[in-house]
């Protein structure tokens, strides 16, 4: 499973990560910094990523994109990067099963 980390998460969660999601990309390292919301949500869809934000907007934007990826938000993600990381590491099975047609947003606290 792949992750598209947003503008809003530090892109050092690609590699603490990469041992559980390979191929997991950084939208400030591949030029959507800037590029709005809608934009960052077809990319994640297009190319098969689950993204992972700390904006609830994605929630309400998950109806406005067709075949639209999976979302997992990180409420309240005011802590360290590696606090971030520790969060999703935690809830790696549950990202997992995103993987499934019904299911399309997590949302974690820390």
């Amino acid at each position: 499973m792949r992750l598209l980390f947003d503008e809003s998460l530090s892109p050092k969660l690609v590699d603490l990560l990469s041992d559980l999601f390979a191929e997991s990309e950084s939208a400030l390292r591949n030029g959507l910094s800037g590029c709005g919301d809608l934009n960052i949500l077809k990319y994640a869809s297009e190319g098969g990523f689950v993204l992972v934000t700390t904006d609830s907007d994605f929630e309400r934007l998950l109806d406005k994109v067709e075949n639209a990826t999976k979302v997992v938000i990180l409420r309240s993600c005011n802590y360290p990067t590696q606090v971030a990381a520790d969060v999703l590491r935690k809830n790696a099975v549950r990202i997992t099963e995103l993987s499934r047609p019904e299911s399309r947003l997590i949302v974690l606290d820390r």
